[in-house]
């Protein structure tokens, strides 16, 4: 069902509800409208110990608030299920006492020992759920009220994805089939480090900590990628598993696992995007009002060969400062406009620029939002997109959202040098200027823009 229906593509059926509830019966005509409120509410995310040392083993008990937890006597607890932007402390003792461990990812508990160095497993008799927390930083800020040009990120797991980030790489094996190896797929994650370390300012990295090769019997590919999981256990932040060729029709991810088709860098940021809680990035087709799924080329969350995030999921990740995005809507919502002077994404490297990456407008009414952004300086050999062009993205505020959140939409699309005003969401924009310089390379000069300026108006 998970590739069949495409539950991976929906946050709202990533949890584990969708499929338990389809698995009992309750999935009917009669049941589906009270079952799909159920499943648009947003629910926390839960912290799930299991009996066995996989992930995928029996659930002995599940919380989502803070607080202290205490199991059964004889629970047998064997492997805890961890979410993004939470630490759990295992303790040996009731009441969240005695020897202890912290963890802040799925961990494998036969693998895992208290503070006192003895094993963790099947003694764990309580545990404390708590907030991740990391000390504020450029990148993570707040809006005071009197900052009408601020742009609040309310992604509440920013601190526990700019770390760090521990990868563990297992290839699987099937007879019969070929499967790159693990040192072809970590030079790979290798490359995905350094793409999120200049993406990110230096706040993400990727500590490949453990390999495993598995041998897996079928070539049925959920069936597969289930007895890799069971054969590889992880205590890392993300597991990458590189699959035998031609099983699966198509790489994809859930919870904290990567399951790779191929060797294509574009699909492992892709489905890495997805383990750090980015959705797909879809276009509007001006001609027909339809959505166009995935098709933004402007991000590696789209079908297509990119190279970056785009400027929405890059605010949401973390990755951008305050100074780096303006407001708008208190120069336009009393009918005013505003002229906006923007400096091009491109890799989102640190800059000394005072010109900011991109202008918003929270749509008034609505948990949404429109971005105003320059994805590249120059045309690059990636895609088709030129220096210069301007973007005009939706994406949800995400209040409390959890899974794979961060959803947007391309609704514009226009040149530096257009003469036309343009409309999306009832908000127009005007290119008015840009700067731009020539460089020469294999005998064709090739224009790179460093700004352009709009004005904005409703």
């Amino acid at each position: 069902m998970w590739d069949a229906c495409q539950t991976y593509e929906h946050p709202e059926l990533e949890d584990g509800l969708f499929i338990d509830e389809v698995q009992a019966g309750h999935c009917t005509a009669a049941n589906w409208p009270a079952l799909r409120e159920q499943l648009l509410t947003p629910r926390p995310p839960l912290v799930r110990v299991r009996e066995s040392c996989n992930g995928v083993s029996q659930v002995i008990q599940e919380a989502a608030a803070n607080g202290c937890y205490t199991l059964a006597e004889a629970a047998g607890a064997s492997y805890v299920d961890v979410p993004i932007g939470k630490t759990v402390t295992l303790h040996a003792g009731a009441d969240c006492s005695g020897d202890s461990v912290t963890v802040d990812v799925d961990t494998n508990l036969c693998e895992t020992s208290f503070g006192s160095g003895a094993s963790a497993n099947d003694t764990v008799r309580s545990y404390r759920i708590q907030d991740f927390w990391a000390p504020p930083s450029a990148q993570r800020y707040d809006c005071a009220s009197t900052e009408s040009t601020c742009v609040q990120n309310f992604n509440s797991r920013v601190s526990a994805i700019n770390q760090k980030l521990t990868v563990k790489l297992v290839r699987v094996t099937l007879d019969g089939r070929t499967t790159p190896s693990l040192a072809t797929l970590r030079n790979n994650v290798r490359d995905l480090s350094d793409f999120y370390s200049v993406a990110s300012r230096n706040q993400v990295s990727l500590e490949v900590i453990a390999s495993q090769t598995v041998q897996v019997t079928s070539s049925n590919c959920d069936t597969a990628k289930s007895q890799a999981t069971h054969k590889a256990s992880s205590n890392a932040f993300m597991t990458v598993y590189m699959l035998p060729s031609g099983i699966c029709p198509k790489s994809n991810s859930g919870s904290r696992n990567v399951y790779l088709r191929g060797t294509l860098f574009r699909d492992l940021a892709h489905e890495a995007g997805h383990v750090l809680g980015l959705a797909h990035g879809s276009v509007r087709d001006p001609a027909t009002d339809k959505t166009l799924e995935s098709e933004d080329a402007s991000t590696y969350m789209g079908n297509f060969a990119s190279d970056n995030y785009n400027l929405p999921q890059l605010h949401w990740l973390g990755w951008t400062e305050k100074e780096e995005l303006v407001k708008v809507n208190s120069a336009v919502d009393s009918g005013g406009s505003i002229d906006v002077t923007v400096r091009p994404v491109a890799s989102n490297a640190a800059s000394t620029s005072s010109l900011p990456l991109g202008a918003v407008w929270d749509i008034p009414g609505t948990d949404q939002r429109l971005f105003i952004a320059v994805p590249k300086s120059r045309l690059t050999g990636s895609n088709s997109i030129e220096g210069g062009t301007v973007f005009v993205y939706r994406a949800p505020k995400c209040e409390g959202c959890t899974g794979m959140a961060l959803y947007t939409m391309r609704l514009a699309r226009f040149g530096a040098r257009s003469n036309t005003e343009y409309e999306a969401w009832g908000l127009y924009f005007m290119p008015v200027g840009y700067t731009s310089y020539f460089v020469q390379e294999d005998g064709k000069s090739v224009e790179v823009f460093t700004s352009v300026t709009l004005r904005i108006r409703r």
